[in-house]
């Protein structure tokens, strides 16, 4: 099952003639998943409701994004502190 707080991501996923990349190519993940035998849903879920699955993904991408500005600001010493992380 696939959840998202987004109703036009959700009317995008069940068009299987979109056009957007991610969309396509997570439209080409849930047809291999239903050749196999998967059962693949798209559910609207309220955002910020306590979903344990939407708070970590939120919390995962709200990292990413910190990382991410963090790298381009100062790409040497991010890459010093992952390596002390991995060490």
């Amino acid at each position: 099952m696939i959840h998202t707080e987004s109703r036009i991501t959700l009317e995008s996923l069940r068009n299987r003639k979109n056009l957007n990349l991610l969309i396509e190519e997570i439209g080409k993940k849930a047809i291999a998943l239903e050749k196999e035998n998967w059962n693949v849903e798209y559910t609207w879920i309220k955002a910020h409701a306590g979903h344990y699955g939407y708070e970590l993904a939120d919390k995962l991408a709200k990292e990413a994004v910190r990382n991410r500005d963090m790298l381009q600001q100062n790409p040497k010493k991010c890459n010093r502190a992952s390596r002390k992380k991995i060490a």
